[in-house]
């Protein structure tokens, strides 16, 4: 652990995105929307964060699995779980393995308001690239909107070694509380969901031997 119980300074150079181009990249993402969108609303797949309080009323819910995909602390957070100086990690989807979540089924009726707010929620950080994958889910497949890692974007961490991942998340804090706090909230909420993932699991028990 680092001698003053802080992760390493690291510096970064980004911006939060303005309103226009969050309701730009909410324009991009309906117009690539399934054809039936307008009809029967649309998938949307949750991984981390969203668990907790979603600013929407979804029609329904599923447990659903995205095959090629995982969640990973990728990315540099500046502002929710650390600061500028000392920026904590965030969770990002990216190739790999595969991805538990819940698909959330959003009304036709109110999808762009539902959608409005979870833009303001995850996508006022230039983390992400919203993009529609296949999931699969014991009903079927379906068309599921989801929150890709931009991996062009300045918050993308690629090469973060082990050692690093365990200090930052055991001693970044930001607005929105500790990293460590996050990573065990997720923890749980995937749990309480019935999607435990272990290997988070397995990663908050490590972080809490850092601390």
């Amino acid at each position: 652990m680092l001698p003053s119980g802080q992760a390493k300074e690291s510096p970064l150079n980004y911006r939060l995105r303005t309103q226009e181009e969050l309701d730009a990249s909410l324009d991009q993402a309906l117009a690539a929307a399934p054809r039936d969108t307008a009809r029967s609303g649309a998938w949307l797949f949750v991984y981390g964060s969203l668990l907790k309080e979603p600013p929407f009323s979804p029609e329904e819910q599923r447990h659903a699995v995205l095959e090629g995909w995982e969640r990973v602390f990728c990315l540099a957070d500046p502002k929710m779980r650390g600061t500028p100086r000392h920026p904590g990690l965030s969770l990002g989807l990216i190739r790999g393995h595969r991805c538990a979540g819940v698909a959330y089924r959003l009304s036709a009726r109110t999808l762009r308001e539902d959608l409005k707010g979870v833009w303001q929620r995850e996508m006022v950080l230039p983390f992400y690239a919203a993009c529609w994958l296949q999931a699969l889910t014991q009903q079927g497949p379906i068309r599921v909107l989801t929150f890709c890692t931009d991996l062009h974007g300045p918050l993308y961490e690629p090469s973060l070694s082990e050692l690093a991942m365990l200090e930052r998340l055991a001693t970044c804090a930001g607005e929105n509380g500790s990293n460590a706090a996050y990573l065990e909230q997720t923890v749980q909420q995937l749990a309480e969901v019935g999607i435990p993932d272990e290997g988070l699991a397995q990663l908050a028990r490590r972080v809490r031997t850092v601390r």
